[in-house]
């Protein structure tokens, strides 16, 4: 094969023909999976903020004692129902024990922030568990078992943490059962009430209602 002098084809006189592979492709690769990599990092921190800037529902323990109503803490026993008017007092983590044989006890007490699907939602709580032993001789429809918060105030609704209210079933004579329960309570509140009334749906009486009252950490 003949070049004609001077053509771009031609080889150079002075020094041998060569070829020299491009490192354009290497280059763009590098580049393109420099910016994917730095797009993922951009992605993931701002998942991290968002992540960050959410409600943080996890509870917290929460200790709680005797209030001024009752006896002090270390004396506070469990309570009968043995008064005349409508509503006896028990300390928060103790027990009330209707004439009937009916007991109603508060445990497991926790702080926390309702997520965003809870009714209603971003509101510190107070939850805790309620265990009902029916010792009477009559079943208990749980259902109409009233529940009120400190201060009238809002009862939290979460079925993700379990706060569904009262269940909706009866408890037959013998048996206990026990649920979550959870009420506004801002974080700088200390003093604590929640009433308890079961309902008696035989027609052989009717129940007192038990105010369970202490503080909380």
């Amino acid at each position: 094969m003949s070049y004609i002098p001077g053509t771009p084809s031609a080889p150079s006189p002075s020094r041998p023909y060569a070829v020299f592979a491009t490192s354009t492709p290497t280059r763009l690769r590098r580049t393109v999976l420099a910016v994917a990599t730095a797009a993922v990092g951009c992605s993931l921190c701002a998942c991290s903020a968002i992540s960050g800037g959410q409600t943080d529902t996890t509870p917290s323990a929460a200790t709680v004692s005797a209030s001024q109503d009752t006896q002090g803490a270390e004396d506070a026993k469990d309570t009968q129902d043995d008064s005349d008017s409508d509503t006896f007092t028990v300390a928060l983590d103790k027990t009330a024990t209707w004439n009937n044989g009916v007991k109603a006890h508060l445990s497991g007490f926790r702080r926390g922030t309702s997520g965003e699907y809870a009714s209603p939602s971003g509101k510190a709580y107070l939850a805790f568990s309620v265990t009902m032993q029916n010792g009477s001789k009559s079943s208990i429809d749980l259902s109409m078992v009233s529940l009120s918060c400190p201060d009238g105030a809002d009862e939290i609704f979460d079925t993700d943490a379990g706060f569904n209210g009262t269940p909706d079933t009866h408890l037959l004579p013998g048996k206990s059962q026990t649920w979550k329960e959870a009420c506004a309570f801002p974080k700088t509140a200390r003093s604590a009430q929640i009433e308890i009334t079961p309902t008696d749906t035989s027609g052989s009486g009717w129940y007192r209602t038990a105010i369970f009252t202490g503080q909380v950490q």
